[in-house]
């Protein structure tokens, strides 16, 4: 359940982050808002490598490729936690 509870407070501040630092750039510079997962990625990627969390760490031995996985699910899970209070 920790794990868990990790993985929700890390996308919770990647959602967070970016929502407050990167959509209102894309929204003035009118970027294409494709890039907006990537940047959920990016932002996660720099809380993952200052926390160094590892999720996967029960799960895969291999300590960068935890880190990696970590990565993807808190920053995709950003724009998924944001669909669910946009849509819900």
């Amino acid at each position: 359940m920790e794990t868990l509870s990790v993985a929700v407070f890390l996308s919770v501040v990647a959602n967070r982050l970016v929502e407050a630092l990167i959509v209102p750039l894309i929204d003035k510079l009118k970027i294409d808002r494709f890039w907006l997962l990537y940047l959920a990625w990016l932002v996660s990627g720099v809380i993952v490598g200052i926390g160094q969390v590892n999720l996967f760490s029960g799960y895969i031995p291999d300590e960068t490729a935890g880190r990696v996985l970590t990565i993807v699910v808190c920053g995709g899970g950003s724009n998924f936690i944001a669909d669910l209070f946009q849509n819900g």
